[in-house]
Protein backbone atom coordinates (compact mmCIF):
# COMPACT_ATOMS: atom_id res chain seq x y z
CA UNK A 1 0.00 0.00 0.00
CA UNK A 2 2.31 2.36 0.96
CA UNK A 3 4.50 1.64 -2.45
CA UNK A 4 1.03 1.90 -4.11
CA UNK A 5 0.70 5.72 -2.72
CA UNK A 6 4.27 6.44 -3.82
CA UNK A 7 3.05 5.57 -7.41
CA UNK A 8 0.19 7.82 -6.99
CA UNK A 9 2.07 10.85 -5.94
CA UNK A 10 4.37 10.28 -8.35
CA UNK A 11 2.09 10.30 -11.39
CA UNK A 12 0.23 13.33 -10.14
CA UNK A 13 3.49 15.16 -10.13
CA UNK A 14 3.89 14.51 -13.73
CA UNK A 15 0.18 16.11 -14.45
CA UNK A 16 -3.44 15.27 -14.34
CA UNK A 17 -3.91 14.20 -18.25
CA UNK A 18 -1.73 13.13 -21.18
CA UNK A 19 -0.12 15.89 -23.25
CA UNK A 20 0.16 15.42 -26.71
CA UNK A 21 3.16 13.90 -28.09
CA UNK A 22 5.89 16.27 -29.59
CA UNK A 23 8.13 15.04 -32.60
CA UNK A 24 10.89 15.63 -30.27
CA UNK A 25 10.44 12.71 -28.00
CA UNK A 26 9.82 10.15 -31.08
CA UNK A 27 12.70 8.30 -31.44
CA UNK A 28 13.18 4.81 -33.41
CA UNK A 29 15.47 3.58 -31.71
CA UNK A 30 17.76 4.36 -28.02
CA UNK A 31 21.53 3.64 -27.59
CA UNK A 32 23.02 3.93 -23.99
CA UNK A 33 26.37 4.10 -22.59
CA UNK A 34 27.20 3.94 -19.37
CA UNK A 35 28.18 2.47 -15.75
CA UNK A 36 25.80 -0.22 -13.11
CA UNK A 37 23.33 2.48 -13.15
CA UNK A 38 22.08 1.86 -16.55
CA UNK A 39 23.45 -1.55 -16.84
CA UNK A 40 20.72 -3.80 -17.89
CA UNK A 41 23.08 -7.20 -18.15
CA UNK A 42 26.13 -6.16 -20.10
CA UNK A 43 28.84 -7.02 -17.34
CA UNK A 44 27.12 -10.04 -16.14
CA UNK A 45 26.76 -11.39 -20.35
CA UNK A 46 30.33 -10.51 -20.31
CA UNK A 47 31.41 -13.09 -17.96
CA UNK A 48 33.13 -11.02 -15.11
CA UNK A 49 30.71 -11.82 -12.52
CA UNK A 50 27.31 -13.62 -11.88
CA UNK A 51 24.01 -11.82 -9.83
CA UNK A 52 22.21 -13.97 -7.04
CA UNK A 53 19.13 -13.38 -5.65
CA UNK A 54 17.57 -11.42 -4.34
CA UNK A 55 18.31 -9.44 -7.06
CA UNK A 56 15.59 -8.40 -9.47
CA UNK A 57 12.97 -10.17 -6.60
CA UNK A 58 10.86 -6.88 -7.02
CA UNK A 59 9.81 -6.96 -10.39
CA UNK A 60 11.63 -9.52 -12.50
CA UNK A 61 11.50 -12.57 -10.30
CA UNK A 62 14.84 -13.53 -10.51
CA UNK A 63 18.47 -11.74 -11.02
CA UNK A 64 18.19 -9.53 -14.54
CA UNK A 65 21.46 -8.83 -14.87
CA UNK A 66 20.70 -5.68 -13.04
CA UNK A 67 22.24 -4.32 -9.88
CA UNK A 68 18.72 -3.64 -8.16
CA UNK A 69 15.84 -5.49 -6.78
CA UNK A 70 13.79 -4.43 -9.75
CA UNK A 71 14.09 -1.80 -12.48
CA UNK A 72 16.53 0.83 -13.17
CA UNK A 73 15.79 4.66 -14.87
CA UNK A 74 16.59 3.41 -18.16
CA UNK A 75 13.90 0.99 -17.80
CA UNK A 76 11.23 3.41 -16.43
CA UNK A 77 12.18 5.85 -19.10
CA UNK A 78 11.77 3.17 -21.83
CA UNK A 79 8.68 2.29 -20.24
CA UNK A 80 7.35 6.25 -20.36
CA UNK A 81 8.32 6.42 -23.99
CA UNK A 82 6.38 3.23 -24.91
CA UNK A 83 9.41 1.38 -26.02
CA UNK A 84 10.83 -2.39 -25.06
CA UNK A 85 13.66 -2.40 -22.22
CA UNK A 86 17.11 -2.39 -23.73
CA UNK A 87 19.09 -5.73 -24.39
CA UNK A 88 22.73 -5.05 -23.23
CA UNK A 89 24.98 -5.48 -26.46
CA UNK A 90 26.71 -8.34 -25.30
CA UNK A 91 23.81 -10.80 -24.09
CA UNK A 92 23.22 -13.29 -27.03
CA UNK A 93 21.11 -15.67 -25.27
CA UNK A 94 17.42 -15.84 -25.69
CA UNK A 95 17.31 -14.19 -29.25
CA UNK A 96 17.40 -10.51 -27.71
CA UNK A 97 16.31 -7.82 -30.22
CA UNK A 98 17.73 -4.55 -30.98
CA UNK A 99 15.66 -3.25 -33.35
CA UNK A 100 14.59 -0.61 -31.16
CA UNK A 101 18.38 0.06 -28.99
CA UNK A 102 20.95 -1.45 -27.69
CA UNK A 103 22.56 -1.12 -24.41
CA UNK A 104 26.24 -1.02 -24.19
CA UNK A 105 26.63 0.06 -20.27
CA UNK A 106 28.92 -1.90 -17.88
CA UNK A 107 28.85 -1.82 -14.27
CA UNK A 108 32.06 -0.37 -13.25
CA UNK A 109 32.95 1.25 -15.86
CA UNK A 110 34.83 4.99 -16.40
CA UNK A 111 34.73 7.42 -18.83
CA UNK A 112 38.31 7.29 -19.03
CA UNK A 113 40.23 4.42 -20.56
CA UNK A 114 40.63 1.46 -18.02
CA UNK A 115 43.93 0.25 -16.90
CA UNK A 116 44.56 -3.20 -15.32
CA UNK A 117 43.34 -2.34 -11.76
CA UNK A 118 40.02 -1.20 -13.10
CA UNK A 119 36.48 -2.53 -12.17
CA UNK A 120 35.84 -2.83 -15.84
CA UNK A 121 37.45 -3.09 -19.20
CA UNK A 122 34.21 -1.24 -20.84
CA UNK A 123 35.13 2.23 -20.20
CA UNK A 124 33.26 4.81 -22.47
CA UNK A 125 35.97 4.79 -25.00
CA UNK A 126 35.42 0.86 -25.42
CA UNK A 127 31.76 1.49 -25.39
CA UNK A 128 32.07 3.90 -28.23
CA UNK A 129 33.85 1.18 -30.57
CA UNK A 130 31.60 -1.50 -29.93
CA UNK A 131 29.05 1.09 -30.75
CA UNK A 132 30.32 1.22 -34.07
CA UNK A 133 31.43 -2.24 -34.52
CA UNK A 134 27.34 -2.88 -33.71
CA UNK A 135 26.39 -0.42 -36.41
CA UNK A 136 28.63 -1.79 -39.22
CA UNK A 137 27.33 -5.17 -38.76
CA UNK A 138 23.92 -4.39 -38.95
CA UNK A 139 24.68 -1.88 -41.99
CA UNK A 140 26.09 -5.23 -44.10
CA UNK A 141 23.23 -7.75 -42.37
CA UNK A 142 20.47 -5.05 -43.75
CA UNK A 143 22.43 -5.26 -47.57
CA UNK A 144 21.50 -8.86 -46.92
CA UNK A 145 17.65 -8.17 -47.20
CA UNK A 146 15.14 -9.02 -44.71
CA UNK A 147 16.05 -11.89 -43.11
CA UNK A 148 17.35 -9.79 -39.79
CA UNK A 149 15.18 -7.06 -40.33
CA UNK A 150 12.83 -7.70 -37.13
CA UNK A 151 16.29 -7.94 -34.94
CA UNK A 152 18.36 -4.99 -35.29
CA UNK A 153 17.95 -1.29 -36.57
CA UNK A 154 17.02 -0.22 -39.52
CA UNK A 155 19.62 2.14 -41.11
CA UNK A 156 17.99 5.75 -40.44
CA UNK A 157 17.43 4.78 -36.65
CA UNK A 158 21.20 5.97 -35.94
CA UNK A 159 20.55 9.44 -36.88
CA UNK A 160 17.38 9.16 -35.67
CA UNK A 161 17.98 8.12 -32.25
CA UNK A 162 18.60 9.03 -29.15
CA UNK A 163 22.09 8.44 -27.41
CA UNK A 164 21.67 8.47 -23.97
CA UNK A 165 24.48 8.71 -20.91
CA UNK A 166 24.76 7.78 -17.64
CA UNK A 167 28.57 7.78 -16.36
CA UNK A 168 31.03 9.04 -14.92
CA UNK A 169 30.41 8.52 -11.44
CA UNK A 170 33.33 5.76 -11.00
CA UNK A 171 35.94 7.67 -12.24
CA UNK A 172 34.68 10.02 -9.10
CA UNK A 173 34.52 7.93 -6.87
CA UNK A 174 37.06 5.31 -7.26
CA UNK A 175 40.02 8.48 -7.00
CA UNK A 176 39.43 9.17 -3.93
CA UNK A 177 40.93 6.00 -2.39
CA UNK A 178 44.39 7.03 -3.78
CA UNK A 179 43.95 10.86 -4.14
CA UNK A 180 43.02 14.11 -1.87
CA UNK A 181 40.10 16.07 -2.84
CA UNK A 182 42.19 18.91 -4.50
CA UNK A 183 43.13 15.92 -6.78
CA UNK A 184 40.09 14.58 -7.61
CA UNK A 185 39.06 17.84 -7.87
CA UNK A 186 41.95 18.38 -10.48
CA UNK A 187 41.19 15.45 -12.55
CA UNK A 188 37.41 16.56 -13.38
CA UNK A 189 38.75 18.14 -17.06
CA UNK A 190 40.76 15.22 -18.23
CA UNK A 191 37.56 13.00 -17.46
CA UNK A 192 35.20 15.29 -19.60
CA UNK A 193 38.09 15.62 -22.37
CA UNK A 194 37.57 12.01 -22.45
CA UNK A 195 33.82 12.35 -22.91
CA UNK A 196 33.82 15.01 -25.25
CA UNK A 197 36.02 13.07 -27.63
CA UNK A 198 33.54 10.40 -27.59
CA UNK A 199 30.51 12.64 -27.99
CA UNK A 200 32.07 13.95 -30.82
CA UNK A 201 33.05 10.35 -32.68
CA UNK A 202 29.24 9.72 -32.01
CA UNK A 203 28.13 13.08 -33.84
CA UNK A 204 30.52 12.52 -36.84
CA UNK A 205 28.67 9.25 -37.40
CA UNK A 206 25.42 11.19 -37.90
CA UNK A 207 24.14 11.37 -33.79
CA UNK A 208 21.92 14.27 -33.06
CA UNK A 209 19.93 13.52 -30.40
CA UNK A 210 21.71 13.39 -26.56
CA UNK A 211 20.44 13.01 -23.18
CA UNK A 212 23.25 13.30 -20.52
CA UNK A 213 22.56 12.70 -17.21
CA UNK A 214 25.00 14.03 -14.37
CA UNK A 215 26.34 12.51 -11.50
CA UNK A 216 24.82 11.83 -8.18
CA UNK A 217 25.63 12.34 -4.56
CA UNK A 218 28.45 9.84 -3.99
CA UNK A 219 28.76 10.88 -0.79
CA UNK A 220 25.65 9.51 0.25
CA UNK A 221 26.11 5.94 -1.05
CA UNK A 222 26.71 3.96 2.25
CA UNK A 223 29.69 2.53 0.43
CA UNK A 224 31.04 5.46 0.53
CA UNK A 225 29.83 6.46 4.08
CA UNK A 226 31.49 2.91 5.30
CA UNK A 227 35.27 3.87 4.31
CA UNK A 228 35.28 7.64 4.16
CA UNK A 229 33.01 8.57 7.25
CA UNK A 230 34.46 6.94 10.16
CA UNK A 231 35.31 10.60 11.20
CA UNK A 232 31.89 12.15 11.84
CA UNK A 233 33.48 15.69 10.66
CA UNK A 234 33.99 14.39 7.55
CA UNK A 235 29.67 13.93 7.03
CA UNK A 236 27.57 17.12 6.21
CA UNK A 237 23.66 17.12 7.63
CA UNK A 238 22.91 14.39 6.09
CA UNK A 239 25.40 11.47 6.96
CA UNK A 240 27.02 11.52 3.53
CA UNK A 241 30.71 12.09 3.12
CA UNK A 242 30.65 16.04 2.10
CA UNK A 243 33.83 15.80 0.23
CA UNK A 244 32.62 13.38 -2.35
CA UNK A 245 29.43 15.71 -2.71
CA UNK A 246 31.40 18.36 -3.44
CA UNK A 247 33.84 17.50 -5.65
CA UNK A 248 30.22 15.64 -7.96
CA UNK A 249 29.07 19.02 -7.62
CA UNK A 250 31.75 20.67 -9.30
CA UNK A 251 32.11 17.47 -11.87
CA UNK A 252 28.92 18.33 -12.35
CA UNK A 253 28.99 22.25 -13.12
CA UNK A 254 31.83 21.36 -15.54
CA UNK A 255 29.72 18.94 -17.20
CA UNK A 256 26.86 21.81 -17.76
CA UNK A 257 29.33 23.95 -19.27
CA UNK A 258 30.24 21.13 -21.08
CA UNK A 259 26.87 20.80 -22.79
CA UNK A 260 26.40 24.55 -23.27
CA UNK A 261 29.67 24.39 -25.24
CA UNK A 262 29.23 21.70 -27.52
CA UNK A 263 25.32 23.14 -28.41
CA UNK A 264 27.51 26.30 -29.85
CA UNK A 265 29.63 23.87 -31.70
CA UNK A 266 27.47 21.24 -33.37
CA UNK A 267 25.15 22.21 -35.59
CA UNK A 268 21.61 20.52 -35.36
CA UNK A 269 22.72 18.63 -32.18
CA UNK A 270 20.08 18.48 -29.63
CA UNK A 271 21.74 17.99 -25.79
CA UNK A 272 19.30 17.34 -23.05
CA UNK A 273 21.31 17.84 -19.37
CA UNK A 274 19.51 15.85 -16.72
CA UNK A 275 20.65 16.88 -13.18
CA UNK A 276 20.16 13.62 -10.98
CA UNK A 277 22.05 15.09 -8.40
CA UNK A 278 19.28 17.30 -7.24
CA UNK A 279 16.46 14.99 -7.56
CA UNK A 280 18.94 12.08 -6.14
CA UNK A 281 19.69 14.46 -3.12
CA UNK A 282 16.50 15.91 -3.15
CA UNK A 283 15.18 12.25 -2.35
CA UNK A 284 17.63 11.74 0.52
CA UNK A 285 17.11 14.96 2.13
CA UNK A 286 12.86 14.40 2.06
CA UNK A 287 12.62 10.66 1.97
CA UNK A 288 9.72 10.54 4.20
CA UNK A 289 7.95 12.79 2.14
CA UNK A 290 8.49 10.27 -1.16
CA UNK A 291 7.07 7.13 1.24
CA UNK A 292 10.51 6.28 2.49
CA UNK A 293 12.00 4.94 6.06
CA UNK A 294 15.53 4.86 5.40
CA UNK A 295 17.17 7.23 2.97
CA UNK A 296 20.95 5.59 3.14
CA UNK A 297 20.93 2.04 4.90
CA UNK A 298 21.08 -0.72 2.39
CA UNK A 299 18.25 -2.66 2.19
CA UNK A 300 20.33 -5.77 1.04
CA UNK A 301 23.28 -5.50 3.24
CA UNK A 302 25.10 -7.49 5.97
CA UNK A 303 25.79 -5.28 9.73
CA UNK A 304 22.57 -3.74 10.62
CA UNK A 305 21.94 0.12 11.24
CA UNK A 306 23.01 2.50 10.16
CA UNK A 307 24.57 1.45 7.30
CA UNK A 308 24.01 -2.17 6.76
CA UNK A 309 26.55 -2.48 5.02
CA UNK A 310 29.90 -4.29 4.49
CA UNK A 311 32.55 -4.23 2.03
CA UNK A 312 33.29 -7.87 2.91
CA UNK A 313 29.76 -9.37 2.16
CA UNK A 314 28.20 -8.48 -0.64
CA UNK A 315 24.17 -8.29 -1.56
CA UNK A 316 23.07 -12.23 -2.01
CA UNK A 317 26.37 -13.40 -0.64
CA UNK A 318 27.45 -15.64 1.82
CA UNK A 319 30.68 -15.44 3.52
CA UNK A 320 32.96 -16.39 6.16
CA UNK A 321 33.71 -13.76 9.20
CA UNK A 322 35.85 -14.67 12.01
CA UNK A 323 34.99 -18.48 11.26
CA UNK A 324 31.35 -17.71 10.89
CA UNK A 325 29.17 -18.05 7.93
CA UNK A 326 27.39 -14.72 7.58
CA UNK A 327 24.80 -13.77 4.62
CA UNK A 328 23.75 -10.22 3.22
CA UNK A 329 20.14 -10.76 2.88
CA UNK A 330 17.29 -8.34 1.45
CA UNK A 331 15.16 -6.19 3.18
CA UNK A 332 11.06 -7.41 3.70
CA UNK A 333 10.07 -4.27 2.15
CA UNK A 334 12.51 -2.64 -0.40
CA UNK A 335 10.23 0.27 -1.21
CA UNK A 336 10.64 1.20 2.60
CA UNK A 337 14.80 1.86 0.98
CA UNK A 338 16.30 4.02 -0.84
CA UNK A 339 19.72 2.48 -1.11
CA UNK A 340 19.09 -1.24 -2.53
CA UNK A 341 22.94 -2.71 -2.01
CA UNK A 342 25.14 0.06 -0.57
CA UNK A 343 26.02 1.05 -4.21
CA UNK A 344 22.82 1.21 -6.13
CA UNK A 345 19.21 2.56 -5.75
CA UNK A 346 16.39 0.17 -5.14
CA UNK A 347 13.34 -0.04 -7.98
CA UNK A 348 11.09 2.68 -6.12
CA UNK A 349 13.83 5.05 -5.85
CA UNK A 350 14.37 4.57 -9.62
CA UNK A 351 10.64 4.91 -10.04
CA UNK A 352 10.89 8.24 -7.88
CA UNK A 353 13.69 9.07 -10.03
CA UNK A 354 12.75 8.85 -13.20
CA UNK A 355 9.17 10.46 -12.55
CA UNK A 356 10.89 13.81 -11.49
CA UNK A 357 13.16 13.03 -14.60
CA UNK A 358 9.95 13.14 -16.93
CA UNK A 359 8.88 16.41 -15.40
CA UNK A 360 10.95 18.21 -17.56
CA UNK A 361 11.80 20.36 -14.78
CA UNK A 362 15.33 19.15 -13.99
CA UNK A 363 16.19 19.32 -17.87
CA UNK A 364 18.33 21.64 -19.22
CA UNK A 365 16.72 22.41 -21.91
CA UNK A 366 13.36 22.30 -20.06
CA UNK A 367 10.86 20.19 -21.81
CA UNK A 368 7.89 20.21 -19.20
CA UNK A 369 5.62 22.50 -21.89
CA UNK A 370 6.02 19.50 -24.14
CA UNK A 371 6.52 16.83 -21.90
CA UNK A 372 4.48 13.61 -23.50
CA UNK A 373 5.44 10.92 -20.63
CA UNK A 374 3.32 9.62 -17.97
CA UNK A 375 4.42 6.50 -16.49
CA UNK A 376 3.10 3.26 -16.69
CA UNK A 377 4.18 0.83 -14.36
CA UNK A 378 3.35 -2.42 -14.56
CA UNK A 379 3.80 -4.10 -11.07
Amino acid sequence: MRFLALLVVALLCLGSGRVAASTDFNYPAVFNFGDSNSDTGGRVAAGFESILPPYGSTFFGSPSGRFCDGRLIVDFLMEAMNMPLLNAYLDSVGEPSFRTGVNFAQAGCSITPANPTSVSPFSFGLQIKQFFAFKDKVTKLLSKGDMYRQYIPQADYFSQGLYMFDIGQNDIAGEFYSKTEDQVTASIPTILLEFETGFKKLYEQGARKFWIHNTGPLGCLPQNVAFFGKDPSQLDGLHCVAKHNRVAKLFNLQLHALCTKLRGEFHGASITYVDIYTIKYSLIANYSRYGFENPIQACCGYGGPPLNYDSRVPCGQTKSLNGNPVTAKGCSDSTEYVNWDGIHYTEAANFHIASQILTGRYSDPPFADKMPFIIKPRF
